[in-house]
């Protein structure tokens, strides 16, 4: 339904969600990662594949998309996924870059795999092996930019990836989602017809 002068939102913001949804889901189907993030053992890698309900209680416990830093005292790995740095394209003003951010943080007793491994490492080439040159919503594809240690507290350091992507038109067609779209029009007819 069109309402006369007024467009619905279109936003490079509005890709965000978008964006979340893949990342998660490709976290969520790839079983090195989620043993990583659930087991806390040296051996984490050898260990079963997580059950389907394990593999979700993951989200918003050890991968949050909240940028609120919250220690579990129960949960000692952790990826924290956060887009930061919108900015107009160089190249192209109706285009926006932005950055996403892996905040790969392990409690310090659970660094240490097997055979020299470090787990905020081994968690960092999953995610990079997911997501090199992988499109989400915005044009270009996925592109390493770099990588930091951090360090958040006495007991938990880890390391971050940067990501940078260029997102453009396809990500600006309303609201994701047809509900949405619908609940903005019943609100602004709410509004605007009283």
């Amino acid at each position: 339904m069109l309402i006369k002068g007024v467009n619905l939102p279109e936003s490079n913001f509005l890709a965000i969600e978008k964006d979340l949804e893949i990342i998660v889901d490709l976290i969520l189907n790839n079983k090195r990662i989620q043993k990583l993030l659930y087991y806390t053992s040296p051996d984490a890698l050898s260990k079963p594949n997580l059950t389907d309900e394990q593999a979700l209680s993951l989200i918003n416990r050890n991968v949050k998309i909240v940028p609120k830093i919250q220690i579990d005292p129960d949960v000692k790995n952790y990826i924290y996924i956060i887009f930061d740095e919108f900015k107009r394209n160089d190249t192209n003003p109706h285009y926006q870059d932005n950055l996403i951010y892996f905040d790969i943080i392990c409690h310090y007793s659970q660094w240490q795999l097997k055979d020299f491994k470090l787990r905020p490492y081994q968690i960092a080439a999953e995610i990079e092996t997911m997501l090199k040159l992988k499109k989400l919503t915005g044009l270009g594809d996925l592109v390493l930019v770099g990588g930091t240690q951090i360090i958040y507290s006495d007991e938990f350091m880890g390391f971050t990836l940067i990501f940078e992507t260029v997102h453009g038109g396809e990500d600006r067609k309303g609201m994701p989602n047809p509900m949405d779209e619908e609940q903005f029009i019943e609100e602004f007819n709410e509004m605007y017809n009283d």
